[in-house]
Formats: C-alpha cells, structure tokens, sequence
C-alpha cells in the first residue's frame, strides 16, 4: 500500500499549498515547542517536501474529542522531515484541553474515500469527523462502534490558538 500512501500524500500536500506556506527540503527537526522556523517560500507538493508552521500555529495530536462536541484534548508534537518520505509527527508534550471559538470555525481534514482534503467548520461536521475519527464513536455515551473507514487515522493537526486559548482553526495533517 505505499504506492496509495504516496499517491495520497502528493494529491493532500498539493491541495494544502493555499494553507501551508513553504517547506524545508532538507532533514529537521521541529523546536520542541511544536513551531518550525522558516525555511524556503516554495509550497509542499511532492514527496521530501514538510509544512512550514505559519505564526501563532502549533502542532498537536488529538486524543480525544468530549462533552457536547467542545472539548478536544490534545498533545503538543513536533514535525520531523525525511528528504526521503517528507514529514512525520511525533506527540512529545504535555496535554491540553481546548474548545474551538465557534462553530464557524474552519476545520479541514483528510478522508481515506475522498480525494484531498475537505473544508469544514466545527459546527458543520469538522468536529463529529474528528471524535468518530479519534473516539471511534458518535457520542461520549455511545457504545456502538462508528464507521471510521473514512479516517486517515494519524489525528495530527496544525491548529490555530487565540488569545483567548480557543482554537481559531484547525488543519489536518498528512504525515509519511
């Protein structure tokens, strides 16, 4: 399955280039904190190629999403690039707890049936995609196991947090 894994990665970086702003072609670490320092303006769109975090951006992982669709816990990660097989995302950090500012807030994210990334905001199916996606469920109460076939599986995001601690926006990450 790498040729589909492949196949997907270039089709997700290519769509994603109006969001991710350059790439670093070259092996990086990302600092510890989750930011990426700047590199190259040319845009992700083949194999080798890593986001570059815009200002105020973060990576996480999300663990979990609870309560009535507002809670999502998180853990900070860092980016890690091969020239080889582009970027990959690791949870190193402690966890936190955030809601999203509003139910228009912009979520995009990966599907395994569709092809490239679609936008949503966290009322408009953004957040259910993600809980089925992370909890495997509907609900918090649910016991009944949900259809995650669609998911991409990994629950890495490049998100957005305001001054309020709220997240302003949010991205799925495709990583190798």
């Amino acid at each position: 399955m790498p040729s589909v894994r492949h196949a997907l990665v270039t089709a997700v970086l290519g769509c994603a280039a109006l969001t991710l702003t350059a790439c670093q072609p070259t092996d990086t670490t990302a600092e510890a904190d989750g930011t990426a320092s700047p590199s190259s303006s040319a845009s992700p769109s083949a194999k080798g190629d890593c986001p570059t975090l815009a200002k105020g951006h973060k990576y996480v992982l999300v663990e979990s999403v609870s309560g009535a669709m507002n809670t999502l816990t998180t853990k900070d990660a860092v980016q890690h690039c091969s020239s080889t097989e582009g970027a990959f995302y690791q949870a190193t950090g402690k966890e936190h707890e955030y809601t999203v500012e509003s139910g228009d807030t912009p979520i995009t994210v990966l599907h395994a049936k569709k092809s490239g990334p679609a936008k949503m905001t966290a009322a408009g199916g953004g957040l259910q995609h993600i809980r089925v996606c992370v909890n495997g469920t509907e609900q918090d109460t649910a016991t009944a196991k949900a259809d995650t076939s669609d998911c991409y599986g990994e629950n890495f995001f490049d998100v957005a947090v305001g001054s309020d601690g709220k997240l302003t926006e949010m991205t799925e990450l495709f990583g190798s």
